[in-house]
């Protein structure tokens, strides 16, 4: 080339300053040999020319201590300066001391520059105690209260092969001990400690400890780090201080001065870039070698027009006369080529290899060749220079050359001389401020975006960023939304731990997150990028390095939620409810899905369906709950650190409709068949169990949404059976048909159906608790008479003598003019607010009621101490000489199914029990009234012992003794307990009873209406096909040939009865005729009328006469003579009578 540089120098002065400089070529040398081998060397002394660097911790067999940082997890290894997983700026330590202090040695702090991690441990406080396990060595947990370690006991000298160890009491100390390259430690007695610089190799492998070892710990050195030649990624990183386009500006001391010419090296940042090229000229051996690590380098910038351009030692000379030194200069581009494609001959003189000294943060560069020409070249271009070998030297240096002392100086080469300290910016340790964490807990993980880091519902476990509309998805309810998150130092105590984060539904989901914050942001992040790993293998997904972050705190109540996520509907639920799936469309919100009225398929559009709902089972004998874990598997190590944590648990469910499972079409429809075998025929297939996985909850209503969700079956265990989320399909509305049919969709379509999966609230069975209908508000007793829907005849005791059998009570049905007098009945509840009862409401219906208030106990009257009739001391209400309470009861002839009563015992051969005609007509089992006694939610039945007694003669610990008596006969005759007729009877729970009675709607849509006529129901007594509610078949009240029966309740389908396929009663009812509704005014005596009102009987023109009123049971409540024409009486709520002076009691409703 011929362009030419100058200086604002004049060449004389120029002359003056160098006129030792060659000149000519022969006097032009190669460069001395490249620095590039020196091995590090041994710390001699730390004092003030020592301190700050950055130095290694070797130990006697030359490896060296390294914290090593795997995704923000720190541990300590040792490791040779070639292995592997070497990793250079993590092996490098900033040293601080703390000076002698009440005879105490020096103590050492160690700074790790990689990580800015201080070289500190956690210690429990289980393992500092005095019986802490002795001897035992353990991987450190980085960031914890150890720390201030002795090492050398003096600075001016440092000794070798010393061990580091801390104290955490007085007397003990915990120490490093390098076990094949895993850094361990104990703690020890410090009298016990063993120290022998001379033998420091002996201990390191602990599976083979020496009992004559010298040294409790390993010995280490301090050593000056060993000169590397940096690869571009090292130098534009600056060893990860920075983004690798950052650019970097070298400082040099002293540097340019006086003169327009720059620093190419820090007059603008440049990109380190690689050549590819690791070859050198070898001084010594005049012939080619290879780099042992690293390479030659092309140190670019952008020019005005952003375009790269390549820094290169130039042909040119800084100035036209006296001494010549070579300039610098930029290639760029042209207009055809790149500035790369047009380095050319020139190219190794672009070329430029960084010789880093890390304990000093100090570089030598080199140029891999410069081209001379001397005054004696006589050439007529500059390309005749430039081709030829014997005008290039090897291995110059960048130097700094002083034209004028103290004035002048600029950049140029020379053969061996650098001039100048060139420093990285690498040197020194400061505590890194942003460094930070989160403390245990379960979070969602957020980034600037708004977005969730998550597994939407369409993923099946794939984690991405996912954006959620908060007006309809609640991630508190998501679990896929939602991490565990845990410190890899349980004992942090700076705040400095990395975090684990696992996915809360997708355990396989997880990665580790070494965050930072910076002052001025409610934002944290990392500086790497977060791999998370999936089935152990990194990865689905990575979270940027640099990302906004934020670990949001999932609340409280979903942390301790178990059942998070996922529909969760219990076996009570299950047993009475059928339930509907109300499609979520936020421009409609009245579609359900239903069987079509054209064909077997499933449509979200016009109608509503109510299906059964049953948990999907895990074992062939049922030995395991429906439910099973999934998700984060919580133990108790989790609970001790994250207050609340749950396990969660889901079930899979089988979904039915009138007992048929569904099927999945040719067309992916979902269809209902006319058979359950029709599931696997034809062009059908049988659907899985699904999961109901929530995937929205409006806001506004706070109404939950569920996906319905296919599975697969892990049968490997038949009494254990595994189910998953199916990755195939889900149950989906089809936006392209006009029947909007339900259809199998592919689970990775991004949109999801979702349903509210709600009870079917069309109510099933009868309630009297209707004002209006019944007269009675609330669930008292009532007083009702039951009419036959068609023919208008009333329930009666059967007067038959055609149908009658001796004194048996049977009931019977009749005509109104036939039924003057008794007509209504005593209703009252036997289970209706406790279990299902709300949904079905079961009945005693009863005449002839006797009821007995009881009698309260005398107490001993005498003041000696008090003994029962077995000697044990008691108080005076126990006392033998007591008089003990007789219990009330409520006493009457109930209505029952006589079935048991049909049983006769042949104790000749007591497995063939038959039927007795006399409780029958036909093979009908049939209803009618026994006398009995009720306490709370038992009814006996009275034995013919108890039949004549007074009520105070008749005790329960009687009755239960009789029942007793009676089983134990039975027993001894051979009759077992299914074949034993019971004459007691548990009125609690759910399931049917011989005594008590069910109104089965006929119409369950109509009956919703509070009108009579809307509200008529079957009598239902006992169910044949498992259902507690709304058993398919069942025994209901018919008409056998004129005789009033039960149907058979293995034939009897409730399907049949309520279409009039089979001849069961519909009945209706009427309020009882001895019975008034409140307000309304009855005639008692006349003259004398009665009103009632809250809590009150106000009785009107009865002045001076006497009134009693009394409850159901016969209590008086009330009595006095009335001195007003208008009495009013407090009165408790419920059905009183109400006696005039001496007359029949009027029966009235007070609320």
């Amino acid at each position: 080339m011929n362009k030419k540089f100058s200086t604002l120098l004049a060449g004389a002065a120029l002359v003056a300053a160098v006129s030792a400089n060659a000149q000519n070529l022969a006097d032009v040398k190669d460069g001395v040999a490249l620095d590039i081998n020196k091995s590090a060397q041994a710390l001699p002394t730390y004092d003030k020319d020592t301190k700050g660097g950055l130095y290694q911790l070797r130990d006697a067999n030359d490896q060296i201590l390294m914290m090593k940082e795997v995704n923000g997890e720190y541990s300590l290894v040792a490791m040779s300066a070639n292995d592997k997983d070497f990793v250079l700026k993590n092996t490098l330590w900033c040293v601080t001391t703390q000076p002698y202090s009440q005879g105490q040695a020096v103590k050492f702090d160690f700074m790790n520059k990689g990580t800015g991690m201080m070289l500190d441990i956690a210690m429990g406080d289980d393992l500092k105690s005095a019986d802490g396990k002795k001897g035992y060595w353990w991987k450190p947990i980085i960031g914890g209260e150890i720390s201030g370690w002795a090492f050398s006991s003096v600075l001016n000298k440092l000794e070798k092969n010393v061990p580091l160890y801390s104290h955490f009491s007085t007397d003990s100390v915990i120490g490093l001990l390098n076990d094949n390259g895993t850094i361990k430690v104990a703690k020890y007695a410090l009298n016990d400690v063993k120290v022998d610089p001379t033998a420091a190799t002996d201990v390191t492998d602990l599976s083979n400890l020496s009992t004559e070892a010298k040294n409790t710990f390993s010995g280490f050195t301090l050593y000056q780090a060993e000169d590397i030649v940096l690869d571009a990624d090292q130098l534009n990183k600056i060893f990860d201080l920075q983004d690798a386009d950052a650019g970097v500006k070298l400082n040099f001391s002293p540097d340019v001065k006086g003169t327009s010419l720059k620093n190419p090296f820090n007059e603008k940042e440049f990109i380190a870039e690689s050549t590819g090229d690791n070859k050198y000229y070898d001084v010594n051996a005049s012939s080619t070698a290879t780099l042992t690590n690293g390479e030659w380098l092309y140190v670019t910038r952008k020019n005005d027009d952003n375009k790269d351009t390549y820094l290169k030692v130039d042909t040119a000379y800084t100035n036209e006369t006296g001494a010549k030194f070579l300039a610098y200069g930029w290639t760029g581009p042209s207009k055809t080529q790149e500035a790369i494609d047009r380095l050319g001959d020139l190219q190794d003189q672009h070329k430029f290899l960084f010789v880093y000294s890390p304990s000093k943060d100090e570089l030598k560069i080199y140029v891999k060749k410069i081209t001379w020409r001397g005054d004696d070249d006589k050439v007529k271009y500059w390309k005749e220079i430039y081709q030829k070998t014997d005008n290039q030297r090897n291995n110059w240096r960048v130097s700094l050359q002083d034209l004028i002392k103290d004035e002048t100086r600029i950049l140029t080469v020379d053969y061996s001389k650098q001039n100048t300290t060139i420093k990285l910016g690498y040197g020194g340790c400061e505590a890194d401020q942003s460094k930070t964490s989160v403390k245990d807990g379960v979070y969602y993980i957020m980034n600037k975006k708004g977005e969730y880091l998550a597994s939407p519902i369409y993923e099946n476990g794939v984690i991405r960023w996912t954006t959620v509309n908060a007006d309809e998805q609640n991630v508190a309810h998501m679990p896929a939304y939602q991490w565990v998150v845990l410190k890899t130092n349980a004992k942090d105590q700076n705040n400095l731990s990395s975090v684990t984060a696992t996915n809360r539904e997708f355990d396989d989901a997880k990665g580790t997150f070494s965050l930072y914050k910076n002052a001025d942001t409610e934002y944290v992040y990392t500086k790497s990028n977060v791999e998370l790993t999936q089935d152990g293998v990194s990865s689905k997904f990575t979270v940027a390095a640099k990302s906004d972050l934020r670990f949001v705190e999932v609340p409280a109540e979903a942390v301790s939620d178990s059942l998070l996520g996922y529909k969760n509907l219990t076996n009570d639920e299950l047993k009475v409810n059928k339930y509907t799936f109300n499609y979520w469309h936020p421009y409609a919100t009245d579609k359900y899905i239903a069987k079509s009225s054209k064909d077997s398929t499933l449509t979200v559009n016009v109608g509503v369906s109510a299906f059964n709902v049953d948990t999907a089972k895990r074992s062939a004998n049922s030995s395991v709950y429906a439910v099973e874990k999934f998700g984060f598997k919580v133990e108790k190590e989790h609970q001790d650190r994250i207050k609340g944590l749950k396990q969660l648990y889901r079930t899979a469910y089988v979904v039915k409709l009138n007992g048929i499972g569904l099927a999945i079409n040719k067309e992916d429809k979902f269809n209902v068949p006319t058979h359950n075998d029709y599931r696997t025929t034809g062009e059908n297939e049988e659907v899985t169990p699904f999961f109901f996985k929530e995937n929205n909850e409006i806001k506004e209503t706070g109404k939950c949404y569920y996906a319905i969700l296919s599975t697969e079956k892990d049968p490997k265990d038949v009494n254990d059976v595994h189910y998953s989320i199916s990755d195939d399909n889900k149950a989906g509305v089809s936006d392209y048909d006009g029947s909007a049919t339900l259809k199998s969709q592919v689970l990775k379509e991004s949109r999801t159906s979702a349903f509210a999966i709600e009870p079917d609230e069309t109510p099933l069975y009868r309630r009297f608790n209707s004002l209006e209908l019944e007269g009675n508000e609330g669930d008292k007793a009532d007083t009702l008479r039951f009419i036959e829907k068609y023919r208008k005849e009333y329930l009666q005791v059967e007067n038959n003598k055609n149908f009658m059998n001796g004194d048996i009570d049977f009931l019977g049905i009749y005509t109104p003019d036939k039924t003057e007098d008794g007509l209504s009945f005593i209703v009252d509840t036997a289970w209706v607010n406790r279990g299902a009862g709300n949904i079905k409401p079961q009945y005693l219906i009863s005449i002839d009621r006797n009821d007995f208030e009881g009698t309260p106990g005398v107490a001993c009257t005498y003041t000696h101490n008090h003994y029962d009739n077995e000697g044990n001391k008691v108080d005076a209400a126990h006392c033998s000489h007591a008089t003990p309470a007789i219990a009330g009861f409520e006493r009457g002839k109930y209505l029952i199914n006589f079935h048991d009563f049909a049983l006769k015992h042949d104790k000749t051969n007591t497995s063939d029990a038959k039927k007795d005609a006399a409780y029958m007509w036909k093979k009908y089992d049939r209803a009618g009234f026994v006398e009995a006694v009720r306490v709370a939610d038992t009814l006996f039945i009275l034995r013919d012992e108890f039949k004549n007694l007074k009520n105070e003669e008749i005790t329960i610990e009687a009755l239960n003794k009789a029942e007793e008596a009676a089983w134990a006969a039975a027993k001894k005759a051979g009759v077992s307990k299914d074949n034993f007729v019971s004459y007691k009877y548990v009125l609690s729970g759910d399931n049917h009873k011989y005594v008590t009675w069910s109104m089965r709607f006929v119409d369950r849509n109509a009956a919703a209406n509070e009108v009579e006529a809307d509200r008529s129901f079957l009598f239902e007594s006992m169910q044949a096909d498992g259902l507690d509610i709304a058993p398919t078949k069942a025994a209901w009240l018919k008409m056998q040939n004129g005789c009033l029966v039960l149907s058979d309740k293995d034939d009897s389908k409730f399907d049949e009865t309520a279409t009039g396929g089979d001849d069961a009663l519909i009945f209706n009812v009427e309020q009882g005729d001895d019975i008034a509704t409140d307000n309304e005014t009855i005639d008692a005596v006349e003259g004398v009328s009665i009103t009632t009102d809250n809590g009150t009987v106000t009785i009107q023109g009865a002045a001076g006469k006497s009134v009693v009123i009394s409850n159901i049971l016969g209590k008086v409540v009330a009595e006095t003579v009335l001195t007003s024409d208008n009495a009013t009486i407090a009165v408790p709520a419920g059905i009183v009578a109400v006696a005039v002076d001496g007359e029949e009691a009027v029966k009235v409703v007070v609320k």
